[in-house]
């Protein structure tokens, strides 16, 4: 069992983890939002938590072929609550899911993933505070704004009914259609 305190705020662990695990090859397809934001419960402590699902399909391929079992534990899960300043992270290695099966033979399949899980929970937990340009050898975007920096909430889309009409060709040319007195 993984499990690494982080300095990052609960609200902010979701933009870092994504970031961690886009640099190491992996992307979170999946953040699942636990308890109940704000409340305390009887013994004083928060009840919220965040439980990120990762998914770095080229390691996970090996261990699928050897064992298909491991289908039951794949993605891997990360799962994060606040606890003191920052928050705790958590996650099962891959090695232990060969134990729990029953394969101890498999885990040096396991030993890249739960390398690369290792990376990421102490990359998040201590992310580089320095912005893209005070870092040496490193050239920033001239596009703007990534994918996951852009919210498509409310946005129109390219076509409108199952034929594919588009709603250019429904809103008309922008000036009256016919001429008229």
């Amino acid at each position: 069992m993984l499990e690494i305190r982080s300095t990052v705020k609960l609200d902010d662990i979701e933009s870092v983890m994504k970031a961690v695990a886009h640099r190491h090859n992996a992307n979170v397809t999946v953040v699942s939002h636990l308890g109940q934001p704000h409340h305390v419960h009887a013994d004083g402590g928060p009840r919220e938590a965040l439980v990120f699902t990762l998914y770095h399909p080229k390691l996970y391929a090996s261990l699928l072929a050897a064992d298909i079992r491991f289908a039951g534990f794949l993605p891997c899960r990360v799962a994060a609550w606040p606890e003191g300043d920052g928050v705790m992270l958590q996650a099962l290695t891959p090695s232990g899911y060969c134990r729990v099966l029953g394969r101890p033979d498999l885990e040096s399949l396991a030993a890249p993933l739960d390398s690369v899980l290792q990376r990421i929970l102490e990359d998040a937990a201590h992310p580089v505070t320095a912005s893209a340009r005070e870092r040496p050898g490193v050239e920033t975007s001239r596009w703007g704004a990534t994918e996951d920096q852009v919210n498509m909430r409310a946005t129109l889309p390219q076509r409108i009914d199952y034929r594919g009409t588009k709603i250019e060709d429904e809103a008309g040319t922008g000036a009256h259609d016919s001429p008229g007195g």
